[in-house]
């Protein structure tokens, strides 16, 4: 293409001369053909109908230039918003993070490595809060590179997923421990129950001593001690109601007992008298 590429940048002028016209004509010509030719052909559709190579040329540049800028935007904005979480692995997102960086570079920006590294730091997830500030104030007078910087990360995430296991075997071992004891206590029970039913009794006293039910404690209903020889007519302690003077139907009997004594009295008083008057008339 030497000696045609000027019919890229330069249109056809009317004060021209017929030899640099038929330059033009050849330049326009070969360079139409070599990128109509090359083009897809969803773009050949499109570009098929320009004459002259220096449209099509303007038209491409103007533009695949605005859409590189657009890619650009968004790859900067790609890296910005980038975070680490904890439902991803840790190498995963430190390719991830290598990826972005290349992108920058491919879109000729370069950032320091000291700012890469920083930067790494910031984008820790909010459970490695404790670890981040550790990194900021025990590295503070040096400082670390992004491949070390990932190392210490990797090994970090290795740690604590490793304590986290264990944890979680150890709560799994508890659970099942205590399952297993409920398990046994409700069978101690039963078997308990069982054998009090369903053995039978021999003469002998040790085979008839009831065995002990370690499972589950028994509680008797709570029993109220009643007062002795309590009276529930008048309330009084010493006898019962049959022979409290207060209940009804006692008094009739009481009475006639108390004439009785009377009368006897009054026959005791008369014999008495009558012996002293004998006596008088004696002497």
């Amino acid at each position: 293409m030497h000696g045609v590429t000027f019919a890229l940048t330069e249109n056809l002028s009317p004060t021209t001369s017929e030899k640099q016209i038929e330059c033009w004509i050849h330049a326009n010509k070969v360079c139409r053909h070599n990128i109509i030719f090359t083009l897809s052909n969803e773009l050949f559709d499109v570009y098929c109908p320009y004459k002259e190579s220096k449209e099509i040329w303007d038209n491409m540049i103007l533009s695949y230039t605005a859409e590189d800028v657009g890619k650009q935007k968004f790859i900067i904005e790609k890296f910005y918003r980038w975070e680490m979480t904890e439902d991803v692995e840790v190498k995963v997102q430190i390719n991830e993070y290598h990826k972005l960086l290349e992108d920058l570079k491919s879109e000729n920006i370069t950032l320091p490595e000291e700012f890469v590294a920083e930067l790494l730091i910031e984008k820790l997830p909010p459970s490695c809060n404790d670890y981040k500030q550790q990194l900021k104030h025990k590295h503070k007078h040096k400082q670390l590179s992004l491949k070390e910087l990932i190392t210490r990360i990797i090994i970090e995430k290795i740690n604590r997923k490793e304590v986290m296991n264990a944890n979680k075997r150890e709560f799994t071992t508890r659970a099942n421990l205590i399952e297993e004891n409920a398990k046994r206590g409700m069978g101690f029970r039963h078997n308990s129950r069982f054998r009090n039913h369903a053995m039978p009794k021999s003469n002998n006293s040790r085979n008839n001593v009831m065995p002990i039910n370690h499972a589950m404690p028994k509680f008797n209903n709570p029993t109220f001690k009643k007062k002795g020889n309590c009276c529930y007519v008048c309330g009084k302690l010493g006898h019962y109601a049959h022979q409290c003077r207060h209940q009804k139907g006692r008094h009739k009997n009481h009475a006639q007992s108390h004439v009785n004594l009377v009368k006897a009295d009054e026959i005791i008083v008369a014999i008495v008298s009558q012996a002293n008057i004998v006596t008088n008339m004696t002497e």
